[in-house]
This record gives structure tokens, C-alpha cells and sequence, in this order.
């Protein structure tokens, strides 16, 4: 590359030929922040449309045969792909390149969503939710990945933040045109906006920066397999476990086997240079935490938005009435994701965390109060979506902030398979007790169900509390103890005296001086100066 000479006399900025303009620099981070959002939207579009759909779907010829526990596959097949390959899918496209992993997603998601769509048996529709949920594991870290990839560091909490509130953007898009979807081209209808999506987001992926990862040698295909089944395993014993019977076989067999090919990953991966688990992002400052904060975080919104619904049908409410319902969750989620960054610079990423748990626990206060949906519950739903914002945008922030930037897409898929985890493990807890309540009243199960979200944002809280205070403790200078203060009075009276020892022997110097020239008195000195 060579440099265009400036003559001379001439001030300017030096060209340098092949350099992008400014103009294409805008260009290129617009489609880059276009395609990162677009795949969020995307994802939690198709969530929403899931939970629409399967109260339709169960009435449908394709599954009228079918016991309502069997429609339900609709959703965990999905779910359970997802969660899967969250992990192996970043890990992946660090190694392999994040736009090309990207490329392979949404043109998988497409495909998936295009099956459903058209789909004359349920063995193939349950083949599109598959293939959906594998293309969603694939694009959902490498989107973030890629688009972090290329910020200075300075603007990554606001593209983490414009990301976060995407998701509360397609599940609004449903809620809100959900049920005219439903009426003019029932349940399949519901899943045209993400199939049309995918395919222009594909038709943009040639115009994103090309990323070569890392190359640290061959991906582990063996320990990605193990990983794979792990995790699958697990979703399935969480989130069939109240179905199956949490002592069954079935129950048993998923929960031990996905634990023994999860501890052999480990075991293979501390080994592998390309391991299907990055075992040093875990051991790198705040990443754990990050994984804890997100697996809580799930563990309380998943709940949320999965009984929500069930909660509102009980109160007699029809379809598009729901839709309107939850739509206040995902209006103050979008509002309240890109208030994190900022927020954050004032009072750090913990403190985000903080207020988001507090949102939550006030939201589900709100809610319990009340014994049936009124304006108060439309405040607490205010509240939640709120909390929702700050938690999702906070975690993500933690986790992409204590990881490599060659590490990136790794750190989305793990934060987000905790989140995911967290979100089965709270789901199936809060079907036991929505057929088990511990409370009495009007709809005691769903009371229930919204104490232990009350507590979980309670243990979310002070857990982020305390590490603002430990912060705050860090940072601050530390008061010397007795025993290193006696010391430090040793250490001064020493140099002290060794300053003094100095000063004397200068003077010694200088008499012997005067000396020389036969000035025995200083007044004399100058004196003799002076002449």
C-alpha cells in the first residue's frame, strides 16, 4: 500500500488508496446493527407465535388426534435445539468465521419456518421446528458476535443494549398483530413474519465484514456431539418431567446421561485446544457471574411469558384480548433496554442488575396484590418489562465485557444457554406448583408461582447489592491496620534519620571547605564572596 504525497504547504488528512470512506463505514455498521437486531426480532417473534399458536393449533386436523401434552412438542422440540446448540454454535463461529455461521442459520431458520408454513403432517411440522430452532442456535451468537467484533470498545453497551430491546420488538410485533394473523390465515399464519425476515436478512449477509476466526486447529466434533446431547437431555428432563413423572425412567434417563456426556465434554475439552467448551472464558473474571445473573434472569422471564397467557385464560380473556395484555411488557422492555448504557456509566453494570431485580420483584408485587387482571396489573406489567430490559441488556454486558473480543460469540451462546436453562428449570418448577399451590385464594397456583419470581428477584438483587458494595470496598483506599501503621512510623523514622545523617555530613563538608580558604566564620564566607 502506498501513500498519496500531500504537497507541500498543504495541511489535509493523508489518503491512503483502498481505505473506506466514512460514508461506507456508516453504511456498513447501519446493515451490521440491522441484521443483529433483525435476527432478535426474528427469534422472539417466532417465540410469541408459538405460545399463540398451540391453543389453535390443538383444534387443527393436523392434531385434533392429539392429547394437548403432545401439541406441546411444537414448543420443546424448539426449545429444546436451541438450547442445545446455543453453546457449540458460538464456540463454532469464533473458530470457523461468525458471518458464515450466521449465513448457515438464517438460511436453516428460513427453511424451518417455510415447512411449517406449508406443512401437510405433523411429523414434518415438528421437522421445521427442529430445523428452526438449530438455525436459531447457529445466528443468535454470531449476529452479537459480529456486530461487537467490529465497534470500539466505547459503543459496545449501546449495540448490546439496540440488541436487547430488538427481542421486546418482535414480541410486540405478535402480540399486536397476532391475532389478525390468526383470523385471515390461522396458526400458520403466525409464522410468515419470521420466514420472511430470515430470507431478507440472508439476502443482506453479503454485505457484512468477512470474519475468519481464530483458527486454533479442528473443532472438537466428538465433544460438540456430547455437548449437543447434554444439554438436550437436560431440557428435556426439566421441561417433561412434570409430564413423564420426575422419578420415571424417561425422567431419570434424560436428567443422568445428559450429566455424564456433560462432565465428559468437560473432561475432553480441559484437553482440546478447540475444545466444544472455551474452559478459560469460564475462568476469566465476572463471566461465572454473568452466567449465574443470566440463568436467574431466565429462570423468572421465562415463567412470565409462559403462564402469563394461561393466567389471562383462566380470567376468561380470548386470544387477541392476551396479546394486548402482555403487550405493555415488551413496550417498557424496548424503552427500558437502551437506558442500561447509560445507566451503567454512572452506576456500573451491577448496579443495572440491581434495579432490573428490583423492577421485577415490584412487578410481581403488583401483580400479587391484585386477585384478578385490573390497571394495577397493567402497572406491574409496566414493571416487569422494565426489570426485563435491564436484566437482559446487564447480563449480556458482564459477559461480553469480561470475555476476549476472539471470544465473543462463545460468550453470547453460554450466557444464553444459562438463560435458557434457567428458563426450563423455572418453567417446569412453576407447573408443580400451579397444580401443587402453597397459597390459598383466587388462583392460587398462579400466586404461587409469583412468590418464587418474587424471590428469585429477591436473591437477584441482593446478590448484585453485594457486589456493588464489594466494588465500592475495592475502590476505595483501605484504612492501614495498627500493625502496618507502627510499621510504617518505623520505616519514616529511619529515613528520617538518615536525612539527618546527611545534613551533617554536608555541613562537615562544607566547614572543611571554608576551612581551605581560612573562613572559620560563615559571615566571613560571605564577606570573602563578595570581594
Amino acid at each position: 500500500m502506498t501513500l498519496t504525497p500531500i504537497r507541500e504547504g498543504v495541511t489535509g488528512p493523508m489518503v491512503v488508496p483502498g481505505m473506506p470512506s466514512a460514508r461506507r463505514i456508516r453504511r456498513r455498521f447501519a446493515v451490521l446493527r440491522l441484521v443483529a437486531s433483525g435476527v432478535v426480532v426474528a427469534i422472539m417473534a417466532d417465540s410469541t407465535a408459538t405460545t399463540l399458536a398451540i391453543p389453535v393449533l390443538s383444534r387443527d386436523p393436523l392434531a385434533a388426534a392429539l392429547p394437548l401434552a403432545e401439541v406441546t412438542w411444537v414448543s420443546t422440540v424448539n426449545f429444546a435445539a436451541v438450547a442445545a446448540l446455543l453453546a457449540i454454535a458460538g464456540r463454532f463461529a469464533d473458530l470457523l468465521g461468525r458471518r458464515s455461521v450466521l449465513a448457515l442459520g438464517l438460511a436453516l431458520y428460513g427453511l424451518g419456518a417455510t415447512a411449517v408454513i406449508a406443512t401437510p403432517s405433523w411429523t414434518l411440522l415438528l421437522a421445521g421446528r427442529v430445523a428452526q430452532g438449530v438455525g436459531a442456535a447457529l445466528m443468535f451468537p454470531a449476529s452479537l458476535a459480529l456486530l461487537l467484533g467490529e465497534l470500539p470498545a466505547n459503543r459496545r453497551a449501546g449495540a448490546i443494549a439496540l440488541w436487547s430491546a430488538s427481542s421486546g420488538i418482535g414480541a410486540l410485533a405478535l402480540q399486536a398483530g397476532g391475532g389478525w394473523l390468526l383470523t385471515e390465515y390461522g396458526w400458520r399464519g403466525l409464522y410468515l413474519p419470521g420466514a420472511g425476515l430470515a430470507a431478507a436478512l440472508l439476502m443482506l449477509t453479503p454485505a457484512l465484514p468477512r470474519n475468519r476466526g481464530t483458527r486454533q486447529g479442528i473443532p472438537d466434533l466428538f465433544g460438540a456431539v456430547l455437548l449437543i446431547g447434554a444439554v438436550a437431555g437436560a431440557v428435556l428432563a426439566i421441561s417433561q418431567g412434570s409430564l413423564w413423572g420426575w422419578t420415571s425412567v424417561r425422567t431419570l434417563a434424560c436428567a443422568g446421561g445428559g450429566g455424564l456426556l456433560l462432565a465428559a465434554t468437560i473432561a475432553i475439552s480441559w484437553r482440546h485446544r478447540a475444545g466444544a467448551i472455551d474452559m478459560s472464558l469460564w475462568r476469566r473474571p465476572g463471566f461465572l457471574w454473568a452466567g449465574v445473573t443470566s440463568s436467574m434472569y431466565g429462570a423468572a422471564s421465562f415463567v412470565v411469558l409462559a403462564m402469563g397467557p394461561l393466567y389471562l385464560r383462566n380470567a376468561e380473556f380470548d386470544t387477541s384480548t392476551i396479546g394486548l395484555w402482555l403487550t405493555p411488557i415488551s413496550i417498557a422492555m424496548i424503552l427500558s433496554s437502551p437506558m442500561a448504557a447509560p445507566i451503567s456509566r454512572r452506576i456500573g453494570i451491577n448496579g443495572v442488575i440491581y434495579g432490573g431485580a428490583l423492577m421485577l420483584g415490584t412487578g410481581c408485587a403488583l401483580m400479587l396484590a391484585q386477585p384478578y387482571p385490573n390497571l394495577w396489573c397493567l402497572l406491574g406489567a409496566v414493571m416487569l418489562g422494565t426489570g426485563f430490559g435491564f436484566l437482559s441488556t446487564g447480563t449480556f454486558m458482564v459477559g461480553s465485557m469480561a470475555a476476549d473480543p476472539s471470544q465473543y460469540a462463545s460468550a453470547v451462546g453460554a450466557i444464553n444457554t444459562a438463560r435458557m436453562l434457567g428458563g426450563a428449570i423455572g418453567v417446569a418448577g412453576a407447573s408443580v406448583l400451579v397444580d401443587h399451590p402453597m397459597l390459598a385464594g383466587p388462583m392460587p397456583g398462579f400466586s404461587t408461582v409469583l412468590v418464587a419470581c418474587l424471590a428469585v428477584a429477591v436473591l437477584l438483587g441482593v446478590a448484585a447489592l453485594i457486589r456493588v458494595a464489594v466494588a465500592a470496598t475495592s475502590n476505595r483506599p483501605r484504612r492501614p491496620s495498627l500493625r502496618e501503621a507502627e510499621a510504617e512510623l518505623v520505616v519514616l523514622r529511619g529515613l528520617l534519620a538518615e536525612l539527618r545523617d546527611s545534613f551533617v555530613q554536608v555541613r562537615s563538608e562544607a566547614e572543611h571547605e571554608l576551612a581551605r580558604f581560612g573562613v572559620r566564620d560563615p559571615a566571613a564566607f560571605r564577606a570573602l564572596d563578595q570581594r
